[in-house]
C-alpha cells in the first residue's frame, strides 16, 4: 500500500506540470492579409507602365523645364499656360467637334520646338468620347476617361495612315498612346504625351476648338 501511494503521488504533480503548461501556451492564429483593392478607371486598362509615365509627369515636366535655356524661355512664355505644369483648370472634359491640334515638343533636340496645326476630332456616344487626329505626321487616338476634377486620361494606339481605323489600346504595346487632357484657358485644352517623339521628353497638343460655319453669319466688326 505504501509502494502504491508513493508511486500517486510523484505522477500527480508530473500530470499538473503537463497540464499547466498547455494552459498557458499561445494558441495558434490565422493572419488574413486584406486583397489590395482592384484598380478602377482608366488603371484597370493601362499597362504598369503606361501608369509609371502618367504618374511620373511631374518629374517630366521639371526635367523639361531645366532645359530651357535663355534663348529658348521667349518662346516658352509666349505660350502661356499651354507649357504651365500648373496651369490645368476645373471642367476638362472636351466638347465634341473639330479642333485645330498643334504639337508643342519639349526637352528633344531643342529645348522647345512647335510645328504647325493639324486637325484633330472629338466623337461622343454611348461608348464613351474618343479623341482622333486626323491628319499630319503622327495619328494618336483612343478614349478618354475621367480622372479626377482637372484632368481626363487618353488610352489609345497609333495609326500608320490617316484612312485606318484607330488600333484599340494594347493591340500594340509599341504604339500605344497613354496621356492626359486638361483645359488651359477658355476653349483651350492640352493633351500632354509623356511617351514623346523622338527622344524627347514630352509632346504636348494644344487643342482649340474650330468655330462651326454658321449660314448668313456675318463676322462682328469692332465698334458696330
Amino acid at each position: 500500500m505504501n509502494r502504491v501511494a508513493v508511486t500517486i503521488a510523484l505522477a500527480l504533480p508530473l500530470s499538473a506540470v503537463s497540464l499547466s503548461g498547455c494552459a498557458h501556451r499561445p494558441r495558434p492564429t490565422v493572419a488574413v492579409e486584406a486583397a489590395a483593392p482592384r484598380p478602377t478607371g482608366w488603371r484597370a486598362l493601362a499597362s504598369a507602365e503606361d501608369q509609371a509615365r502618367i504618374d511620373a509627369l511631374p518629374r517630366r515636366w521639371a526635367e523639361a523645364k531645366t532645359r530651357i535655356t535663355r534663348r529658348y524661355a521667349g518662346k516658352v512664355t509666349a505660350e502661356g499656360a499651354l507649357l504651365d505644369p500648373a496651369g490645368a483648370l476645373p471642367l476638362p472634359s472636351l466638347p465634341p467637334g473639330p479642333y485645330r491640334c498643334r504639337l508643342v515638343r519639349l526637352g528633344g533636340t531643342a529645348p522647345i520646338a512647335s510645328f504647325k496645326p493639324d486637325f484633330c476630332y472629338i466623337e461622343g456616344d454611348a461608348k464613351g468620347v474618343a479623341f482622333t487626329k486626323v491628319d499630319g505626321a503622327n495619328l494618336p487616338g483612343g478614349w478618354l476617361f475621367e480622372d479626377g476634377a482637372t484632368r481626363q486620361v487618353l488610352l489609345g494606339g497609333t495609326r500608320r495612315h490617316a484612312n485606318q481605323q484607330s488600333p484599340g489600346y494594347g493591340t500594340d504595346p509599341a504604339g500605344d498612346v497613354a496621356g492626359i487632357v486638361e483645359r488651359v484657358g477658355p476653349f483651350r485644352w492640352r493633351l500632354v504625351l509623356p511617351k514623346a517623339g523622338r527622344g524627347a521628353l514630352l509632346d504636348i497638343y494644344e487643342l482649340v476648338p474650330v468655330p462651326p460655319a454658321v449660314p448668313g453669319a456675318t463676322p462682328a466688326v469692332a465698334g458696330k
